[in-house]
């Protein structure tokens, strides 16, 4: 272990909502921000002089199944850890409880990044067809490198997008990730509930088709991301499932028996969409391309023609046909991006506890002896002080 709990010096901060007990290295926490899986804080880490993220995971080992859940995070993001991926970089993992009796926090360092997406999108920053493309180009080089591992993030939704003051992506927002048979296995405890409209805006297979969705469900969120981009609103704001249904077909038109063959849609959902009304596809020229001010020439919005075939390969509705992110890599859009080389890929992810069923103990007992194995890797501890 790099740095010895037995050896560290705590120091709390006390907040409305929670207290933060971390080693006196990480100084300066603020603001605090809630979410429904932790409650995150901003820090300036003493050591190496960068700014971190510090994420207290809230209630890790409340029932069995947000124990698995907490275990299961740990152990894809440790294998995830990676310099230069678009994946959030995990610095530091550590607790200060001093016993597994007593074992109930968790906190994660993470880089820092100045914003996310939505952030940006509901902003007045203007976004240009470079800025689009570099992020578009990004988020598919940091899903390459994870789908190469057989994992599916299942929430890939602009808040969780992280860009720094540079334009570097970080992908965040682990609690849902998993590979293909967790989430089918765990589905029904975790994965997606009614009120969770965010992933039904950006992963709408999620609800439609559990049974067969795969990775090919983060290159359609890529592309609701994209659109968003070039629109600066969500572009499929469902109210409800069915709701869901009808605001993607008004757009991509209604999927006709081939297609829904192709996608072993469930019978409820095909019966549902054999009721509609027929509606064509729209012309994504007209919706993405570029707009222009009466008299110029030169665009205030939108994206070039290659740009529009690129969203229209991500937003392809039969998952069958949609591409891989190393695929969409080869796209003539990330021409001057693209590196095969300079590309990514993982060891693919091996789970030994995958299809184990074990207690809150348990799952608690081997989260324990992740946290006290963690050793950060080198890069994590470089030190910016003196480059300042």
């Amino acid at each position: 272990m790099a740095d010895n709990d037995d050896q560290r010096e705590w120091h709390t901060v006390e907040h409305s909502l929670t207290q933060f007990t971390v080693p006196k290295r990480y100084q300066n926490l603020s603001p605090f921000e809630y979410n429904s899986h932790d409650i995150v804080t901003y820090a300036t880490d003493t050591n190496t002089g960068k700014k971190v993220t510090i994420r207290k995971i809230l209630k890790p080992f409340d029932s069995v199944a947000r124990a698995h859940r907490t275990y299961r995070e740990l152990k894809l993001r440790i294998h995830l850890n990676h310099f230069d991926a678009q994946v959030a970089q995990l610095y530091d993992v550590f607790t200060p409880e001093k016993d597994l009796n007593n074992f109930e926090t968790l906190y994660l360092v993470e880089n820092y990044v100045e914003y996310d997406l939505k952030r940006v999108i509901y902003s007045n920053v203007v976004v240009t067809e470079d800025h689009i493309k570099m992020v578009i180009y990004c988020l598919l080089r940091g899903l390459k490198f994870i789908h190469s591992a057989g994992i599916i993030h299942s929430r890939i939704i602009s808040s969780n997008i992280g860009i720094d003051k540079d334009s570097n992506v970080s992908i965040f927002g682990w609690d849902s990730a998993a590979t293909a048979h967790i989430r089918r296995k765990y589905d029904e405890h975790w994965l997606y509930n009614e009120s969770d409209i965010y992933r039904r805006w950006y992963a709408p297979e999620m609800i439609i088709n559990p049974e067969h969705c795969n990775e090919k469900v983060d290159i359609w969120s890529v592309g609701c991301i994209m659109a968003e981009l070039i629109v600066r609103q969500p572009l499929f704001p469902g109210t409800s499932q069915s709701d869901q249904l009808t605001k993607i077909f008004d757009i991509t038109g209604t999927p006709d028996s081939k297609t829904l063959d192709e996608m072993n849609m469930p019978s409820v959902v095909r019966q549902y969409c054999e009721t509609l009304s027929r509606k064509s596809k729209q012309d994504y020229e007209k919706l993405f391309g570029y707009k222009y001010n009466q008299g110029s020439e030169t665009p205030v919005s939108g994206v070039s023609s290659q740009g529009v075939t690129l969203l229209d390969r991500l937003l392809l509705l039969n998952h069958c046909m949609r591409p891989t992110a190393e695929e969409l890599l080869n796209d003539p859009y990330f021409e001057m991006y693209h590196d095969p080389i300079d590309e990514p890929s993982s060891e693919l992810f091996i789970d030994e506890y995958q299809d184990a069923t074990y207690s809150t103990e348990k799952w608690k007992s081997i989260t324990w002896n992740m946290v006290k194995g963690f050793v950060p890797p080198p890069w994590t501890n470089e030190n910016i002080i003196d480059k300042s």
